[in-house]
């Protein structure tokens, strides 16, 4: 086991577990290692705001664990992620993305859930009556707002964007900015995207809000 650090606050950390060989009989892990070579090591790579020590440990007493790391879990192998910092969640992502890929490329069997989650999450974006830049709160979070441009709510969901607008708007679980302010769906901007596993909608939630921040708009994003 790695010595315990901890991960700095907002952070993410990268970490990779070896798996057991016979984690390949499931046809669940199978299904997603066609290309696994027999003899080829296999692991689970995730990212955490935790210590990674301590995040495995939680998956092995079964604390909001992944079954294959619990009843298939050997131990961490920090050498694959040394020199990889912990970052903001979307880098991380990103992160777990290319190291699951590169080991899937030697023959490796990986399970990442950012790859092999269910695809069941979509982002959306919402477009927000101008009237929402009356908030100081959100002119805040928008300091390079160009006067004009479109004002949004980007949001990612495991129902179906209309249904999670459509809640918004009732006041179910609901954003303020949304229940108040919401207008419309904008399809055009995350339509392609979808559907994604949990953690790529998270991420490419922020992604989205940024890329649309950097074009002067105005963005809420929780």
């Amino acid at each position: 086991m790695t010595d315990s650090y901890e991960t700095p606050a907002g952070l993410y950390a990268l970490y990779v577990v070896e798996l057991e060989a016979d984690v390949v009989d499931g046809r669940k892990f199978a299904q997603k290692n066609p290309a696994y070579r027999g003899g080829q090591p296999c692991y689970y790579v995730d990212v955490t705001d935790l210590a990674v020590d301590q995040r495995f440990d939680q998956h092995m007493h079964g604390i909001r664990d992944n079954a294959f790391v619990r009843m298939h879990g050997i131990a961490l192998r920090p050498e694959f992620t040394a020199d990889i910092a912990p970052a903001a969640f979307e880098i991380a992502v990103e992160n777990e993305t290319r190291i699951a890929r590169s080991l899937r490329a030697e023959g490796c069997g990986v399970w990442a859930p950012v790859l092999d989650a269910p695809q069941a999450s979509s982002v959306y974006v919402v477009r927000l009556e101008d009237a929402v830049l009356r908030h100081r709160r959100f002119r805040a979070a928008n300091p390079a707002y160009i006067d004009g441009a479109p004002c949004v709510y980007v949001g990612a969901t495991g129902l179906d964007p209309e249904q999670r607008f459509a809640n918004h708007k009732s006041g179910h679980k609901a954003n303020w900015y949304v229940q108040t302010y919401g207008e419309t769906l904008i399809p055009d901007l995350y339509t392609h995207l979808n559907p994604m596993t949990y953690q790529r909608a998270l991420a490419t939630e922020i992604t989205l809000a940024g890329e649309l921040r950097q074009e002067g708009w105005g963005v809420w994003q929780n």
